[in-house]
């Protein structure tokens, strides 16, 4: 009943972002009020539950891919920096507004997950250097420049703005920064 009560909750939030019920949600559920509280306490209860098993999948995603020995360093980082959660939507732009807004616990979670979690990213980084699979630069540099990128594309105000998805937009950050924005083929005519 747990994981059905989670699955409702989710769905109501891609509906209603934060400003769904309880008593929403056990009319989603066709149950009771009582039911949904033997297993969560509140809807903060439930939308805290959320955000931590989604900060989990990325973290366990992110270190299944680092153990893959089958990929390339280049592989692993273009990987990494694309993960997004299955479960909470945190493309949302409603979701992650109304997060900010509205469940400031929560949102920080989600906010250190993209400020302090790049541990990975940089000794992939540094693994690629030593062999040879990246050019030498500054790693703390790079790992910065990433964060920002990051932290920058999950803000609200430029998903609500733009037409293209967050899963695009991490795609194309991954993308510029592994392959940058100059044509693979020299040959091939740069427009300015």
């Amino acid at each position: 009943m747990r994981e059905r009560l989670l699955q409702a909750a989710m769905e109501l939030m891609k509906r209603k972002g934060l400003k769904f019920t309880i008593s929403d949600l056990a009319a989603e559920l066709g149950t009771s009020k009582r039911t949904i509280y033997e297993h969560f306490e509140s809807k903060e209860h439930i939308v805290g539950t959320l955000v931590d098993e989604a900060v989990s999948e990325v973290k366990r995603i992110e270190q299944g891919i680092y153990r893959d020995e089958s990929l390339s360093c280049a592989e692993k980082l273009s990987a990494i920096l694309t993960i997004l959660p299955k479960g909470l939507q945190l493309g949302d732009h409603r979701l992650l507004s109304d997060l900010k807004r509205f469940a400031s616990d929560e949102w920080l979670k989600v906010d250190r997950l993209l400020q302090e979690e790049w541990g990975t990213v940089r000794t992939i980084i540094e693994e690629g250097i030593a062999a040879g699979q990246f050019r030498p630069v500054h790693v703390p540099t790079i790992v910065q420049l990433m964060k920002g990128a990051s932290v920058s594309l999950f803000d609200a105000d430029f998903l609500m703005n733009t037409d293209c998805t967050l899963a695009g937009a991490v795609r194309t950050m991954a993308d510029v920064f592994l392959q940058g924005l100059i044509p693979e083929d020299p040959n091939q005519e740069m427009k300015q």
